[in-house]
Parts: C-alpha cells; sequence; structure tokens
C-alpha cells in the first residue's frame, strides 16, 4: 500500500506541471512519443531466420581492450579530460552520479524510487516514467569511460577509483547471478518502457574493458553469471524484451547488449553469445511499438526509398547490431537490408563527417546550417563504423571513422576540455540556447557549452569519455597472420606473435602532419605481415620501404621484422573542393575539412559552486563571414605541424583567396581546422 500511495502522490505532482516547459526543448515530446495504437506482429517477415546459417568471416578481429594506447597529442588530451577536464570531474559535477548506487543500494521498484533528476522539468507526459531508468545510463557510460581514461593514462588515482567501481558492481549481484537496475518485482516481466537490458549493456561495457585491463578472472565470470540469467528469462519463442505496451529509449537502447554479446565471443570464443545477439535483432524486428527509437528493424529497413526518421542515437547505434547478425547468418535478405541502409544513411551526412540527428533525423537530408549533430549520434554511428571495418574491412569506413572523429567530434569540445556541446551544426554562427533556422529561432538547451548539460539529459559528456578510448582500439586490427594499422594517429599496439612481445608505435602528429613512422620493437625477430590502408583522398604513398599492393585499399609488408625497425610513409594528399548538400562547397585536405573561425565572446550562464567549471553562450563579434565566397579557381596553401603536443595550440591552416561579396573584391583568408574552432563557417557559396 505504501508504494502505490507514494505513486499515486508522485503522478499527482507530475500532472500538476502539464502546463510547464519541458526543459528537453520544444519539439521533444510530440517526436519521442510515437507510440502505436496497435502492435504489428511481423513475424511473417522474419520467417527466413528459421533458414541455415551461413555466417560470414568478418575480414579482421580486434585486439583485447588495452593493447592499443594513446601517444602524442592523443595522450596529452585524455590526460587533461581526466585531470582538469569533464571526464574526471562529471562525478562531483552531476551527484546524481555518487549519490544513486541504482545498481546496489538504490534498486528500482516504482515510481517511487525515481531520484532527484537534478535541472530536469517534468511535466507528467507519458514518457517521463522512462527517467526510473536514466541514471543507469549516464552512470554506466561514465564509468566505461573513465575506467578506460584511468588506465590508459596510467593515473593512479583514477585506477584506484576503477576498482572501486567494479568492486561495488560485483558486490551488487544476486546470488542467481543478476547484476541490473531492478529489484524482484520488477525484474524481466516489464510491460511498457524499461532500461533492463540497457543498464546492463552500460554496465557490462565497464566490466568487460576492466577484466581485460586487469585479467580479474572474477569479473569476466561475474559478467557471464549476469549474461545467463539473462539469456534464459529473455530466450527464443518465450519472452520477447521488445513485446511491450509501449516503449521510449531505454527499451530499443536495450539492443546494444549485442556489443556485450560480441565482447564476450571475442573474449571466450562461445558462440551462444553471438547466437543471442541475432536472436535479439530478432526480437527486436518482430515488433513495431514506437517509430520514434526502430529506424533499423528489418522490416523497415526494406523501405528501401524511405529516409531515416527515428531518434539519431538509436539509428547509429543500431546499425552495428544489424550488421552483426548479417555476419552472424550470411542471411541474403540481411544482405540487401545492410545495402539498404547504407543508402538510406548516405543523405544524413554533413562535411563534418556527422551524421545529422539532435535529437532526431525526422526524414531530412542534412544541411550544415538546419540539422545539427548531437554527441551522443557522432559517438555511436564512429563505434559502428568500427564494426563495419572489423566485418567488412572496406576503407571506406576507416576514412568515415577519421573523418567523423578528427572533425565534428574535437569541434564539439571546448580547448580546455571543461565543457563540450550537446548539439551543434557545422556551420554554426552562435550558441545562445536556441535553434536558429531562417531566420527564426525555437529554444533548445542543446545549444550551449557545458560540463553537464543537466537540463535536457546528462547522457552526451559521459559518452564524451568513450571517444578516443574507442577510438584506439578500432585503429590497430589483425588477421591471423596479419597486423594493419587501420586508422592514423599517435598511438602504441602491443600485442603477442608467436608467444613474444611485439610494439608497433605510431610515432606522428596525424592528422596535424602527413607523415608516420612506425617503429617496431620486440624481444626476438617475428615473421609477420604489417598492412596499411591508402585512405580515399590520399593520392599516393611514399615510403622508405617496398609495399605489395594486397588491393582494397591495403598495402603490406612481410618480412623478418627485428627490434628497431622503422616504416615512415608520407601521404600525398591534394586540397579538395567538395560539395554540401546545400549546394554549398567546402574544403578538405587528408581527412581534416577547414573553416573559418568567427571570432566569438562567452557568456556565462551557470557557476558549478567550488569550481571553475560553467555553462556558457556564445557570441559571434562580427558578421564579415557572411559575404565570403569561393572562387571557382581559387588557390589555397596548406601548412603542417609536425611538433604540436596540444590540437587545439597546433598551427595547421589553408591560407587562399575568397571573394567578399560586401566589398566586391578579392582578399586573402585563414582557414583552420574545424576541430579547433567554436563558432564557424564551413560551407561557402562558389562564384
Amino acid at each position: 500500500m505504501k508504494r502505490i500511495y507514494l505513486a499515486m502522490i508522485i503522478l499527482t505532482i507530475l500532472s500538476c506541471k502539464e502546463k510547464e516547459k519541458n526543459s528537453q526543448g520544444e519539439n521533444f515530446t510530440d517526436n519521442v512519443n510515437k507510440v502505436a495504437s496497435t502492435i504489428i506482429d511481423d513475424s511473417e517477415k522474419l520467417r527466413f531466420f528459421n533458414n541455415p546459417k551461413q555466417p560470414i568471416a568478418p575480414k579482421f578481429e580486434q585486439f583485447p581492450s588495452g593493447s592499443v594506447k594513446p601517444k602524442g597529442w592523443i595522450l596529452d588530451m585524455m590526460t587533461i579530460d581526466l585531470q582538469q577536464g569533464v571526464v574526471g570531474a562529471l562525478d562531483e559535477l552531476y551527484p546524481g552520479i555518487k549519490s544513486d548506487d541504482i545498481y546496489n543500494t538504490a534498486r528500482r521498484g516504482g515510481m517511487e524510487d525515481i531520484p532527484e533528476m537534478g535541472d530536469l522539468v517534468l511535466t507528467g507526459a507519458a514518457w517521463e516514467t522512462s527517467i526510473m531508468w536514466w541514471n543507469s545510463e549516464t552512470i554506466g557510460n561514465w564509468w566505461d569511460g573513465f575506467v578506460r581514461h584511468a588506465f590508459l593514462t596510467k593515473n593512479e588515482e583514477a585506477v584506484a577509483q576503477s576498482h572501486q567501481i567494479i568492486d561495488n558492481l560485483l558486490a551488487s549481484q544476486d546470488e542467481d547471478g543478476y547484476i541490473g537496475i531492478y529489484k524482484p518485482n520488477l525484474r524481466y516481466q516489464h510491460e511498457g518502457s524499461n532500461g533492463e537490458l540497457w543498464a546492463q549493456t552500460t554496465a557490462f561495457r565497464t566490466m568487460l574493458a576492466y577484466y581485460e585491463f586487469t585479467q580479474k578472472s572474477a569479473v569476466l565470470e561475474a559478467v557471464e553469471k549476469a549474461m545467463n540469467v539473462t539469456m534464459k528469462r529473455y530466450a527464443w519463442d518465450t519472452n520477447n524484451p521488445f513485446y511491450l505496451k509501449n516503449a521510449f529509449g531505454g527499451v530499443t537502447h536495450g539492443l546494444m547488449l549485442t556489443d556485450v554479446c560480441e565482447t564476450l565471443y571475442r573474449i571466450t570464443g562461445n558462440i551462444a553469445y553471438q547466437n543471442y545477439a541475432t536472436y535479439l535483432y530478432k526480437a527486436f524486428s518482430t515488433y513495431s511499438i514506437n517509430r520514434s527509437f526502430n529506424d533499423l528493424r528489418y522490416p523497415y529497413l526494406m523501405e528501401k526509398d524511405s529516409l531515416f526518421q527515428g531518434h539519431g542515437v538509436h539509428t547509429y547505434e543500431h546499425i552495428r547490431t544489424m550488421v552483426n547478425a548479417y555476419y552472424n547468418t550470411g542471411y541474403p535478405e540481411l544482405k540487401e537490408a545492410y545495402n539498404n541502409m547504407l543508402s538510406k544513411l548516405e543523405p544524413c551526412m554533413l562535411p563534418s563527417g556527422a551524421g545529422h540527428g539532435n535529437e532526431w533525423i525526422l526524414q531530412m537530408e542534412a544541411h550544415p546550417e538546419h540539422t545539427g549533430a548531437e554527441y551522443c549520434t557522432m559517438l555511436e554511428l564512429r563505434n559502428s563504423y568500427g564494426s563495419l571495418i572489423q566485418k567488412t574491412g572496406e576503407v571506406a569506413f576507416a576514412d568515415a571513422a577519421e573523418k567523423l572523429t578528427y572533425n565534428a567530434m574535437l569541434g564539439f569540445r571546448n580547448k580546455e576540455g571543461t565543457a563540450i556541446t550537446y548539439g551543434k551544426t557545422d556551420n554554426c554562427y552562435v550558441l545562445d540556447g536556441h535553434h536558429h533556422e531562417n531566420g527564426e529561432q525555437r529554444p533548445d538547451p542543446r545549444y550551449k557549452y557545458s560540463p553537464t548539460h543537466s537540463e535536457p539529459a546528462v547522457c552526451c559528456v559521459p559518452n564524451y569519455g568513450r571517444n578516443f578510448t574507442y577510438f584506439l582500439e578500432q585503429m590497430w586490427m589483425k588477421t591471423k597472420d596479419n597486423i594493419a594499422a587501420i586508422m592514423y594517429g599517435p598511438s602504441e599496439l602491443i600485442t603477442e606473435v608467436d608467444g613474444g612481445m611485439v610494439s608497433i608505435e605510431q610515432i606522428t602528429n596525424y592528422p596535424l602532419s602527413n607523415e608516420v613512422t612506425f617503429k617496431f620493437k620486440m624481444d626476438a625477430p617475428k615473421t609477420f605481415a604489417f598492412s596499411i590502408r591508402k585512405p580515399e583522398w590520399t593520392q599516393n604513398i611514399e615510403s622508405n620501404h617496398e609495399f605489395d599492393d594486397l588491393g582494397n585499399g591495403y598495402y603490406a609488408v612481410t618480412k623478418v621484422w627485428e627490434d628497431g625497425d622503422r616504416i615512415t610513409i608520407k601521404f600525398q594528399n591534394e586540397i579538395q573542393f567538395k560539395e554540401a548538400r546545400n549546394k554549398e562547397s567546402y574544403i578538405q585536405h587528408g581527412p581534416l575539412v577547414y573553416a573559418y573561425e568567427i571570432p566569438h565572446r562567452e557568456k556565462t550562464i551557470k557557476s558549478y559552486e567550488g569550481t571553475d567549471f560553467t555553462d556558457y553562450y556564445c557570441f559571434p563579434e562580427a558578421d564579415d563571414y557572411k559575404n565570403l565566397q569561393i572562387l571557382k579557381d581559387g588557390k589555397f596553401n596548406i601548412t603542417e605541424d609536425k611538433a604540436a603536443q596540444n590540437f587545439y595550440d597546433s598551427n595547421v591552416y589553408l591560407e587562399g583567396t575568397v571573394f567578399n561579396a560586401a566589398s566586391k573584391k578579392e582578399e586573402t583568408v585563414t582557414l583552420i581546422p574545424m576541430g579547433k574552432t567554436v563558432l564557424r563557417k564551413v560551407t561557402f557559396p562558389t562564384k
């Protein structure tokens, strides 16, 4: 009776707030609440899942977490983020991380267990029942990025805190193996929106990374025991986790338990985990509940000529689930779905490499001024590119991952690492808490710099900590007899070959420089193939070694490698003028997109007590950017920076001639990498 009474009080309070403005922004509720009045059963369309499987062997295998170490400017940035920036400070800036022991002593049994949600304004909307699980996303994703930063930067204090995080998760495990956020009355018996699988995903990704860093077998055993419970409770043709009366974000985020399945399969070799990942995709594709969160359902993918319309984060993260199901089964039906996915993805792409969606894609094609990206969408799309590289080996996905990481994702962070924007457009002329389009504006709290973004959701900042920590794992991959440098940047791979240690370091300032030196260290001579990728934007690769052309954009050297061997390569890249979807042009050199930096002033709108962290807006100090046009025969020169230790302090730029429509004269301008900019213009009319 007490639980019912408390729930009634909370619902009454929520209903009294109906007229309050949602802190998510004006267009949030209409888009989030697209629950079908009648659930459609698409089982007949999925009968092919009963056919014999013909699995497709992935091109590459990923190295274990911790095998690739950051170096150079990447290490510098990660160290700053952990010691002085948002990665290390978020648990202090957003107290919900420490005060809400959601996996252990504060598990959820009903609405009465919802904790204080910071600056979130509740209005009584139906979707708000889902906030019961929200902190598991914030906390779990922050853990994931924090733990990886701790070990990769060798920060002793953060490593000690990581041990405490994992110890608490281990202590939370019930006798039957359950690890999660729900009390027994709610586990695996939800009728509506829930975060059952999503909360397990964020926790288990953290635990498995920690296991690979430490090799503590108790952690792997705990995850396998917990997964065994889930795999029994949500099983083939029994209890479908996606058959519900309603569903908001948490349910379909739960499809990403497939990330855990893939990692467990890589670690243990147990095919049951891959088969369960396939089951989850089939289960997800069976019932249509809420159109906002299921673009990657098989039936919707078969609508070839339609555009994506759902929540961007879900759309981009679900790519890797669908592709994994295709490779695990080899079904031709899923090959067609895969090809349709690529066709639907292309209209979403911005010049920066980001897929648009802040928060929703809404069947719109990408526009550098009108369709913004969200940090979470970028992180999930980039990680899906990593999965696509590993499965297909296609260099185009590595190109896309580099471009997205080095432009859009870096362009959301401030120079100090003390704040990021939640949402941002490629052409970003102001950040003032509004979305600007066609001379009109509407309130949207995502357009500002903040170390938390506590009004809409504390999701993008935790995911920021997962940027380079995951990118490093995607940079190097292997086959049975080949080590491949898939993507470029200062890093070091440490692995075993024939029972002996091998280290290969990328000594480089890439993408600030076009030169990479690979330095080999080993305890004894080893024979293996070492391969590199030729990016699409590279006309030629110069090297001090002769490479064999493997085809499909890969080149290799096979030899007896000895300690101290070095290979230096230099990419010959031309300056490229490309057309954006708004018919304007942008300039790219190598993976870097260049922008006109707009001088700005900052206005603090919130201070965090006892710290130097703030929320702030950015306003332009001039509007001369409006008059700049690119000349069809314009010439630009590139300047590299081989020595910079900090990306934002680097001295890399393009200098060239443009036309000023106001003065009717040509003038010289300097363009810088858009990843270094706050306010900027990326695309220009062509004269």
